[in-house]
């Protein structure tokens, strides 16, 4: 009886049955490309995350209003490398600064500015690795690396002599240090 009923199966019933097992390989195919597809966008992502993008010319703070001057101070805000994250600043003159870190110094030993300015910082390193640190304004930047540039934002709110370094190993007690005076 197994017999008759495998005789009478017709060419169609053959095919169906192949296009089912078909229908469950297209699916794990379609799956699989879907996965190939949303790793390429992490890797692409992650590239422009780390990746060389320059920074434009002319710093954008954004205003805000209605804010309390405590809420409108963005200190010790990180910029990185210009990947495109808003900075909290209050709109106001900036007061920007290059600074190259090398051999444990600074390439400025001496930054003045005005209690309640704006002041950003671009901090780059010619030889090795260091960083940009002021403890007053609770202001750092990145470490970054020979080659590497990182800004940092913050406000200046209190007037005085504070002194910056570099806050890698010991480079401080090697005399990577500078002046940041508040008149």
């Amino acid at each position: 009886m197994a017999e008759e009923q495998e005789q009478n199966q017709s060419p169609s019933d053959s095919i169906e049955d192949s296009i089912e097992d078909n229908k469950g390989a297209s699916k794990v195919i379609i799956v699989v490309i879907v996965l190939i597809i949303i790793a390429a966008v992490v890797v692409f992502s992650r590239q422009n995350i780390n990746g060389d993008i320059s920074e434009p010319d002319t710093p954008a703070a954004t205003e805000q209003q209605g804010t309390t001057s405590s809420e409108q101070e963005p200190s010790g805000t990180v910029i990185d490398d210009g990947v495109g994250f808003e900075v909290d600043a209050a709109e106001a003159e900036f007061h920007e600064f290059d600074v190259i870190g090398k051999n444990f110094e600074f390439s400025l030993g001496e930054i003045k500015v005005k209690k309640g300015d704006t002041v950003r910082i671009n901090f780059s390193s010619t030889d090795g690795f260091h960083d940009w640190v002021v403890d007053e304004f609770v202001a750092s930047t990145e470490r970054v690396n020979t080659g590497d540039t990182s800004s940092v934002i913050f406000v200046a709110d209190q007037s005085g002599i504070f002194e910056y370094y570099c806050g890698v190993g010991n480079h401080r007690q090697l005399g990577m240090v500078g002046n940041l005076i508040v008149e």
